[in-house]
């Protein structure tokens, strides 16, 4: 957190619970700021590649992608394709460029949007454009990613220290839909029936989460996942991750 007020920048730190005060320089961030460039150009730099990357273009696609699946993909109609996408296209469009906020950090980044205005306008913002989402992307990502070697110690610590860092299923599926930010057992069913490509020729929303009902739910996670699971299985199997990645 910082606070500043002429040449002094005040600094508190949230784990060490240390305050620092910095004498600043106005002109020296200044000039900084303007050599970084207007517009999207300080934020293409922070994508891999820039502007003419591969992940600059990746974004420009799924922008362009949600507003048809918006529109249902699977429709004959001829669809309209404009500036903006809704907002509830937001984490959609993360999860796919591989950033996977918490449901926290969504609603984070929708109020961020959904209320840019409000103070000037008194109104929501209901839609976002292609130059905002480069925006909130760039401001919200974790600088590092998820290292795999987390996903690994997460089971062991959830395992337990004499479990070779296996733990049951029926444990897992527990942990998953009770601890930290909650999921409902249809919920958890849906979302490894996408990851382990169970919908089978389901081509919309709509079709995929008529595959898994409620009250099958426990059958589909008993069918998908064995009794005992290790890290490289979920890693593998459910994530979806190759060798050589997991091997990094």
């Amino acid at each position: 957190k910082q606070w500043y007020q002429r040449r002094v920048a005040i600094t508190a730190g949230v784990g060490g619970k240390v305050c620092r005060m910095w004498e600043v320089n106005p002109d020296v961030l200044h000039a900084t700021a303007a050599l970084g460039g207007s517009g999207l150009e300080p934020f293409y730099q922070l994508l891999e590649g820039g502007k003419e990357g591969p992940l600059a273009k990746e974004m420009e696609e799924y922008f362009y992608y949600s507003q048809m699946r918006s529109q249902s993909v699977a429709t004959t109609k001829h669809r309209k394709v404009g500036q903006h996408v809704a907002l509830e296209e937001v984490p959609n469009i993360m999860r796919a460029l591989g950033f996977y906020p918490t449901e926290l950090q969504v609603q984070d980044m929708i109020n961020e949007v959904k209320f840019s205005q409000y103070v000037d306008t008194g109104k929501t913002v209901s839609e976002i454009d292609l130059e905002t989402l480069i925006k909130l992307y760039c401001n919200h990502r974790p600088v590092f990613g998820l290292p795999l070697y987390q996903v690994y110690d997460a089971f062991s610590t959830l395992a337990g220290a004499d479990s070779d860092g296996r733990i049951d299923r029926g444990l897992l599926l527990s942990l998953l839909q009770n601890k930290g930010e909650h999921i409902s057992e249809p919920e958890l069913a849906e979302y490894l029936a996408s990851l382990l490509e169970l919908h089978g020729s389901a081509t919309n929303k709509e079709d995929k989460m008529a595959v898994v009902v409620a009250s099958e739910a426990g059958t589909t996670l008993e069918r998908v996942l064995p009794e005992i699971i290790d890290a490289d299985m979920f890693t593998g199997h459910v994530l979806g991750f190759m060798p050589a990645a997991i091997a990094e």
